[in-house]
């Protein structure tokens, strides 16, 4: 199987998806983590290098500026390349109603080639949609209808926000969380012992009304 998350900003694959990641890397999948608002060599460029290699992920960049991601021809593709090269089995990015400018048109950025891509490869991906600042959107909450249990790889997440330095990570630690433990909250039956369970939490988005099969996440 093969994950791709296409993410706005280094450390956005790890703080919304990251123990996702480390899950289907366990697993044995081949996972690609795409950021639209960096470059190679940038200082969040090395630092996305850092993070993905602790959660066992490949990395590539888009090289569009924090702040300037724009759903422009160029932007789109260099995102269409990379997701046609790939042909992932599932696809997380950013929710479409996010309040982050950047987030929110990576979504659209997504959606407007992951058509060409799916004609190109002739395989409809899994599309989610990760968790956003406090689950909270610019026109309501973000609900999620996915839940990952990402307990057994908690520690390492937390390890990769940490490896972006410039990014103040513990603010982010912080916030993880609290998100995560209450969809960990959420996910978990009543008669679960009273430990500490984490969970990440996504929204499906069905590209042509068709969902395809991932076996351990149908539920």
């Amino acid at each position: 199987m093969r994950l791709m998350a296409i993410m706005a900003h280094p450390d956005d694959a790890e703080i919304w998806a990251g123990g996702t990641i480390c899950k289907h890397v366990e697993r044995g999948d081949e996972v690609l983590i795409v950021y639209m608002a960096a470059t190679e060599d940038s200082v969040r460029g090395e630092e996305a290098k850092r993070g993905a290699a602790i959660m066992g992920a490949q990395v590539a960049f888009v090289g569009l500026t924090d702040g300037q991601v724009r759903d422009l021809p160029e932007a789109c593709e260099r995102a269409s390349a990379i997701l046609n090269g790939f042909a992932p089995d599932i696809l997380i990015t950013h929710w479409t109603d996010d309040f982050h400018a950047d987030h929110a048109t990576t979504a659209a950025i997504v959606r407007r080639v992951l058509p060409f891509a799916i004609s190109h490869s002739a395989k409809v991906p899994r599309l989610w949609a990760c968790d956003t600042y406090f689950s909270t959107g610019a026109h309501g909450p973000f609900v999620p209808d996915v839940y990952v249990e990402v307990t057994g790889q908690w520690l390492r997440k937390l390890t990769a926000i940490r490896a972006h330095h410039s990014q103040q990570p513990e603010s982010w630690v912080a916030l993880t969380e609290r998100q995560c433990g209450l969809h960990g909250h959420r996910y978990t039956p009543p008669e679960t012992p009273p430990e500490r369970f984490y969970a990440e939490g996504f929204k499906r988005v069905i590209p042509f009304g068709f969902i395809a099969p991932v076996a351990y996440l149908d539920t």
